[in-house]
């Protein structure tokens, strides 16, 4: 009685694929994780961007609550979501015309995306007696 040879299958990886398959990987976390910080730099400047324009329309608020020759230029800080934002509002009477106010609001910041700022412009008439 003859026996045959069995092969025996080779059971588990060699060196070479593990380091294949960690090199491979290592290339796709890599993609990732850039990906995952670049979001999460544009979801911050995006934040930054949206309080800005918050604190600028409560600012023309403010100013539309006011009599109209009480409107004023003023400046101050307002921190919002740890974040400081310098606001900015310039009053010009007579600005384009005659019994018009022109006022214009910019919010100024710093983060880690840089100097940034945003502004909104408004023109209020007087109202008539």
């Amino acid at each position: 009685m003859t026996t045959r040879r069995q092969r025996t299958k080779p059971r588990g990886f060699t060196l070479i694929e593990t380091l294949a398959a960690m090199a491979l990987f290592a290339i796709v976390a890599s993609g990732a994780s850039a990906l995952a910080i670049q979001s999460m730099r544009h979801l911050a400047a995006n934040r930054h961007g949206t309080h800005a324009a918050m604190i600028a329309q409560e600012e023309m608020e403010y100013q539309r609550g006011l009599d109209y020759a009480s409107m004023t230029t003023r400046s101050y800080s307002r921190s919002m979501a740890n974040q400081t934002y310098t606001v900015s509002a310039v009053v010009t009477p007579n600005d384009p015309g005659n019994n018009m106010t022109r006022i214009r609001v910019t919010i100024s910041w710093t983060s880690a995306e840089g100097d940034k700022s945003y502004a909104v412009e408004s023109v209020f008439t007087a109202p008539e007696a």
